[in-house]
Formats: structure tokens, C-alpha cells, sequence
């Protein structure tokens, strides 16, 4: 009891640091969705040097709860447990959706046409789910145009399988040997980006932190 106490712990530190790094209006440009194809500033995907639809009531309840002022639950800070990526990563969802499935979301980041939804997201307690910060951006038609997610994993490798098979994601060689680069393009520029990179200092301690990802992915 007292393990599994003191990991939730560390998964709520480790998703609340990224969640409140990135709860400016501006974190789509920091982000540089704005390569040529995506959005009109020319950056990069992602910041340099770093590293199926289902219903809210599909979703298990694990973690800690929390309660409205009349006692009744709301469910974890971090949202319901996704038990497969493909629950949180797809274009399918609507603004509706977003706040039925997590507690908290900050929906004040609108970024030109679009408007944004972000959560705090923890898929998991295996070494390769992922905790950290995660924006949906919907168009006027309430349509999911970009899914961003900044946050740590243990183990990269479903993710990776998740964006190579689902979204046609693309290995990419770079001069960086500590850089993981997956993208897709189109006419040579990137409109998707996957960035995987070691921590800058790994701990035993802290398995589920041993890899920074940066996720930008626009709908296919």
C-alpha cells in the first residue's frame, strides 16, 4: 500500500511539472507548429534541444480521487486511465469529450483559429506509459486540427509503434545521436513530429521518467 502510495506520488510531481511548464497561451508557438505546411511562423515541430473513440465512461478509475463540495467523486486529477494510447491519441474527440473525461482542463489557449483543451495526462503505472501535459486544438467546425503532448516515459517503444503504424510517422536521421526523430511530411516538410530523447540524468528511482517526449501531431 505504502509503494503504490509513494508512486502515484511521483506520477502526479512528474505530470504537474510539465502540466504547469506549459499552462501559457503561447505553448503552440513555443512549440513551433508553424513549420511551412502547419502554421505560419516557420519553426520547428517541436523546441530544440529537447529531447478508436471511446467514451469518458469506457474509461477504468485508478488514482486518486477527488470530490466536488458536496462529497461527490470526480475522478483523478490526471483523467481515467487510458489502457491503450489510441483512447487519448486520435482526432475523433470533441471539446465535450475532453472535459467529461478529465477533471481539470485549462480551455482558455485559443492560437488563431483554433482553440485549445489541455490536461494533465498519466496513461498508466508500466514503464511505457506516459505522464505529462496534453492539448487538444480544435478548428470552428469543434474538430481536433492538432494533438500536442509534452511529458516522460519509461519505455518509448509503444509509443513509437503507436505513430508509425497508426499515422504513417517515418524514422528520421539526424545529427543528434541522442535524438529519437519520427515525422511525417509532405512535399519534404514536416507536418507531424516525434521527438524522443534520454533524460538528461536517469534514476533508479524513477522509471516511468527515463525519456522526454515531445509529441506534435497534426490530423492526418
Amino acid at each position: 500500500m505504502f509503494k503504490r502510495l509513494t508512486f502515484l506520488l511521483v506520477m502526479m510531481a512528474i505530470v504537474g511539472l510539465p502540466y504547469l511548464a506549459t499552462s501559457s497561451s503561447d505553448w503552440l508557438s513555443s512549440f513551433g507548429l508553424g513549420s511551412s505546411s502547419s502554421t505560419p511562423n516557420g519553426k520547428s515541430l517541436t523546441p530544440a534541444g529537447k529531447g478508436g473513440t471511446q467514451t469518458a465512461a469506457a474509461f477504468a478509475h485508478d488514482g486518486p480521487t477527488k470530490t466536488d463540495p458536496f462529497g461527490k467523486p470526480t475522478g483523478p486529477i490526471e483523467g481515467f486511465s487510458a489502457h491503450d494510447l489510441g483512447e487519448v491519441l486520435q482526432f475523433e474527440g470533441t471539446p465535450s469529450w475532453v472535459m467529461a473525461r478529465w477533471p481539470r482542463v485549462t480551455a482558455g489557449l485559443a492560437e488563431l483559429d483554433l482553440q485549445g483543451y489541455r490536461v494533465p495526462l498519466v496513461t498508466g503505472t508500466a514503464p511505457d506509459d506516459l505522464a505529462g501535459s496534453l492539448t487538444y486544438y480544435f478548428d470552428k467546425n469543434q474538430r481536433i486540427e492538432f494533438i500536442n503532448f509534452h511529458g516522460t516515459t519509461g519505455d518509448p517503444r509503444k509509443l513509437i509503434a503507436l505513430v508509425t503504424s497508426r499515422y504513417s510517422f517515418l524514422r528520421q536521421q539526424t545529427q543528434d545521436p541522442s535524438l529519437y526523430l519520427y515525422q511525417v511530411k509532405w512535399n519534404g516538410k514536416p507536418l507531424s513530429e516525434l521527438r524522443v530523447r534520454p533524460a538528461r540524468v536517469v534514476r533508479a528511482d524513477q522509471p516511468h521518467a527515463r525519456y522526454e517526449v515531445d509529441l506534435a501531431m497534426k490530423r492526418p
